[in-house]
């Protein structure tokens, strides 16, 4: 039998979030209380890592700003899926992976808000996952006149809105989420 839920931990990379950053500093201390909790519990953690075709771009191999932040790195055995889009399951193996461990339902972290985050989690709906968004564990950074807290509270409505059939996506604290 396999594992029913996956903490699935999108983009945190050293050019996505920022540990000197007040609001990224919290969220990071978010995650890695929510990653250590699937740990003790055994939940399978995947990992998304973003890697640009952009020419010019800075999310790509060899670059400083790819890695996976070192506040939520890896476990040796915990997979990491990389993706060319804001989807994370569009041409990357992650669906497969959930398949074959027979996950249902996803826990999700993770940057940027209103790109990766908001289009993996519509994706996963979409492909009948149920889906628990973290709603202090994702973050990005401001767009024009948006604030991040303005459009990290739009996107946890908006997700938290957003049902199809009989799969739904909940937006609870990190703290709240249970494996």
């Amino acid at each position: 039998m396999g594992a029913p839920q996956a903490l699935v931990v999108v983009d945190v990379q050293m050019g996505t979030i920022d540990s000197d950053d007040p609001i990224d500093r919290v969220v990071l201390q978010n995650m890695a209380a929510l990653l250590a909790r699937a740990r003790a519990r055994r939940i399978p953690v995947i990992y998304i890592q973003h890697e640009s075709l952009e020419p010019g771009a800075t999310l790509v191999p060899g670059h400083p700003d790819w890695p996976i932040h070192p506040a939520v790195a890896p476990a040796p055995d915990e997979p990491v899926v990389h993706k060319h889009s804001s989807d994370s399951f569009h041409r990357t193996e992650l669906d497969g992976l959930l398949h074959r461990l027979e996950v249902h339902h996803l826990a999700v972290i993770g940057c940027a808000t209103d790109y990766c985050v908001d289009t993996t989690c519509r994706s996963a709906l979409s492909k009948g996952y149920d889906v628990t968004l973290a709603a202090d564990g994702h973050v990005t950074g401001p767009d024009g006149d948006l604030s991040v807290e303005a459009i990290i509270k739009h996107h946890n409505r908006t997700l938290a809105q957003i049902a199809i059939e009989d799969a739904r996506i909940r937006v609870i604290p990190s703290a709240a989420i249970i494996f």
